[in-house]
């Protein structure tokens, strides 16, 4: 079971929703038909970019280290989850610089297909993750999307993060360490205001996440 821990408290996904979370593997073309609504695609590289004319200039990124202190990544990812956009789904996508070993790996391989699956990714490099099923299934999709990301820093791998709702070009990238903060000039100041917020409360859960322990405290997830 993979946990989330917030001081004292722990939010966990465990076995018996993950065998009922709706995620699938996609190949290059299914995911290609799903990104072109949001004028983006699946690269040479296997990354995912944008096309036409909604490519972003430099200056419609953030990049933005992510911190060292295990308790710390934990809220930070789980605050940068928050970047992409509502939507009908989600898209994750490994490209080629990602390097894993073995152990590596099988961690991933288990947050994605649940806690019994030791093979690794088996090659796979792009998932769809879908919403709007229900609002518990939803949020415990949102935990493992925060897992990823929380992992995807810590192993500083590549991989990038779209939504359906990412058509103003808002997604999220994950470098070496780093997140990128892709969108248009009027997000930006988003971006100035989600990281201003983790600096301020480093060592705090978002919202949502307190919002996920209340509920379960109270019985009702």
């Amino acid at each position: 079971m993979v946990l989330m821990k917030y001081r004292n408290r722990n939010v966990s996904v465990n076995g018996s929703l993950r065998k009922r979370r709706k995620m699938k593997r996609l190949t290059i073309p299914e995911a290609n038909s799903l990104l072109a609504a949001i004028n983006m695609q699946v690269g040479p590289w296997n990354q995912l970019e944008e096309v036409g004319d909604h490519c972003s200039a430099p200056g419609k990124r953030v990049h933005y280290q992510a911190p060292k202190d295990g308790n710390a990544l934990l809220n930070f990812a789980q605050h940068i989850t928050t970047w992409l956009p509502k939507g009908e789904w989600r898209i994750l996508q490994i490209d080629n610089s990602t390097s894993l070993d073995a152990v590596q790996e099988n961690q991933l391989g288990r947050i994605l297909y649940g806690p019994n699956h030791l093979d690794g990714l088996c090659g796979d490099k792009t998932f769809l993750f879908e919403f709007g099923h229900s609002p518990q299934l939803d949020k415990n999709l949102e935990l493992v999307i925060s897992e990823l990301v929380f992992t995807f820093l810590l192993f500083e791998s590549h991989v990038y993060f779209a939504s359906a709702g990412s058509k103003n070009g808002r997604y999220l990238g994950v470098q070496d360490g780093f997140v990128y903060l892709f969108g248009n000039e009027r997000s930006m100041e988003d971006a100035g205001h989600l990281l201003k917020n983790f600096e301020q409360f480093p060592n705090k859960a978002p919202d949502w996440i307190m919002e996920i322990i209340v509920e379960r405290e109270n019985g009702q997830a």
